[in-house]
């Protein structure tokens, strides 16, 4: 059986006071998106890392075949909103997904890397929010695929903001799951 230890109301007043103050479970900040990338792959089938990692931060398929007539499609941006990229790789979805760091875009090698492992013949839709970071690290890893692996890249720079009325730059942040 069990002995339960009741703390005084002090201190059981504290305790809630903490769990109420927190709002996520951060074991360091620092391999915060490492973590959630490890945690996704252990749950989740026919996902895995490219290699790279964690400097090259994309998520792919398993069971994608890039020699097959089908165009992949692979989005991504700064992590922070998860499940959103990686989350949303899988049949039907996207072919791969390629994480930044906390609220910055990912480089455009990791970019680059998610592009050359995953498109064939059929070519690859590259999808992005309309963020300076990522408008200009997807841009050029689309033009490099283009250019030194004579891949067939076509980039969608998505661009609604229904958070921010009238917004300069929209985001598109809510548009990217659509």
């Amino acid at each position: 059986f069990f002995v339960l230890s009741i703390p005084g109301p002090g201190a059981l007043a504290q305790q809630l006071a903490a769990c109420a103050m927190a709002k996520r479970f951060v074991n360091d900040t620092s391999t915060i998106v490492p973590e959630a990338i490890d945690g996704l792959l252990m749950s989740t089938p026919n996902v895995a890392r490219l290699d790279g990692y964690p400097d090259i931060k994309v998520v792919l398929r398993t069971d994608w075949d890039k020699s097959a007539a089908k165009v992949s499609v692979i989005c991504g941006g700064g992590s922070g909103h998860e499940p959103s990229f990686a989350g949303f790789v899988a049949d039907g979805f996207l072919t791969a997904a390629v994480c930044g760091n906390v609220f910055a875009s990912p480089s455009q090698d990791a970019v680059l890397a998610a592009i050359v492992a995953t498109t064939g013949p059929a070519g690859c839709v590259l999808v992005c929010m309309n963020y300076t970071g990522d408008r200009f690290c997807f841009g050029i890893a689309a033009a490099r695929a283009k250019n030194e692996y004579g891949l067939d890249v076509k980039l969608v720079v998505v661009s609604d903001d229904v958070a921010i009325p009238d917004a300069k730059q929209p985001r598109g942040l809510g548009g990217t799951l659509f």
